[in-house]
């Protein structure tokens, strides 16, 4: 019996729908380039895919917050002459650690010491003059008045005195904190009058550290979390340091908040001007992890193939969070403990069969920020 024909006498053409289905059909059992079927892999078939697995890890991460700031000293003085006079000699100079109450420079002082010189007689004549009419008061020879008079013009040389004293000391110019020379202000030789400034001193250990955050991390911030960075002059030396101050008002054009944070600086490297990139470590927090080359997206949809334990696949939609390292934060979609494929990926087909050629483990560094 011969097959119908049309008109023509060619044969039928098949209905476009039943070719588009053949198609998909081949499409997808040739890009699997292999068979789920026991059968066909005892008959000689292909073999199936070969993947690598690694488990899903719980761990704990640090959250983060990012924070770029400049370094300040955590106290700066200008340093001032506190009474006229010419200067003698510097003994501290540009970029010099000087301690607390070190002389830093000194003023000639010869006329305040003749003064004061010249004071010490009238106050030692006055005591005398007190004395004498103590014991003549006693005895009735010298009116309580007169004594009086005695008394207060011995009140005035001591003040006298003592205002003296006070100028000669001030010839010496003292450190009021220890710290480092930034700035020498004057020179040798010259005339300088109270107020002049001399020097500008920093206190270098420990420095400041101000920046600002986004005001939405507000919530996150509590005084006494760490903090870590890097400046450019030494950038493999990481600083770390200590949440100090947090402002409580944003500011309401940038939508931010200032924070302050102490860095402890004893061998004096770090400078008060350098530029730090760096984050501020809110808590930690268990998280799942699997490796980043797990996860195959698309059209925004991201996807893991979980592997069960007869060795088949399946695929799951999961919801991801931080990228840490290597690892990827998953927050939901998926268990501790359960297995994902990290390769051949787009090779994969649903219930599949596979075969493990390895396990992959993260590496301890990778798992933290």
């Amino acid at each position: 019996m011969s097959s119908p024909t049309s008109r023509s006498g060619a044969r039928p053409r098949a209905p476009r729908a039943t070719l588009a289905l053949a198609g998909t059909f081949a499409l997808l059992t040739g890009c699997s380039g292999t068979s789920s079927d026991p059968e066909d892999v005892a008959a000689g078939g292909p073999e199936p895919i070969h993947v690598t697995l690694a488990r899903v890890v719980e761990e704990k991460v640090e959250r983060t917050v990012s924070l770029a700031g400049t370094l300040e000293a955590d106290a700066r003085a200008l340093v001032a002459a506190e009474t006229d006079g010419r200067l003698l000699s510097f003994e501290a100079d540009l970029g010099d650690a000087v301690a607390a109450d070190q002389v830093l420079a000194r003023l000639d002082s010869a006329a305040t010491e003749a003064r004061l010189r010249e004071a010490d007689a009238v106050l030692a004549q006055a005591r005398a003059e007190e004395s004498r009419a103590q014991e003549l008061r006693e005895r009735g020879v010298v009116s309580q008045q007169q004594f009086d008079d005695l008394v207060s013009q011995l009140t005035v040389a001591e003040a006298r005195r003592d205002v003296l004293a006070i100028s000669l000391a001030h010839s010496t110019i003292r450190a009021p904190f220890a710290g480092r020379i930034a700035e020498r202000l004057a020179d040798v030789g010259g005339f300088v009058r109270t107020g002049t400034p001399l020097f500008v001193l920093v206190a270098e250990n420990p420095l400041r550290l101000r920046g600002e955050i986004p005001e939405r991390y507000a919530a996150d911030l509590a005084v006494g979390e760490p903090v870590r960075g890097r400046v450019a002059a030494f950038p493999d030396d990481l600083i770390e340091g200590r949440l100090t101050r947090i402002s409580p008002a944003a500011d309401p054009d940038r939508r931010t908040l200032a924070v302050e944070a102490q860095v402890p600086n004893p061998h004096g490297r770090l400078k008060p001007g350098f530029f730090v990139k760096g984050d501020i470590v809110t808590r930690d927090e268990p998280a799942l992890l699997i490796p980043a080359e797990a996860i195959a997206r698309l059209a925004g949809v991201e996807r893991v193939w979980v592997i069960a334990a007869d060795s088949t696949a399946t695929t799951r939609q999961i919801s991801t969070g931080d990228r840490l390292g290597s690892q990827v934060e998953v927050r939901s979609g998926l268990h501790a403990g359960e297995q994902v494929a990290t390769s051949a990926l787009s090779q994969l087909i649903e219930g599949m069969a596979v075969r493990v050629r390895q396990a992959k483990q993260p590496r301890p560094e990778e798992k933290r920020s």
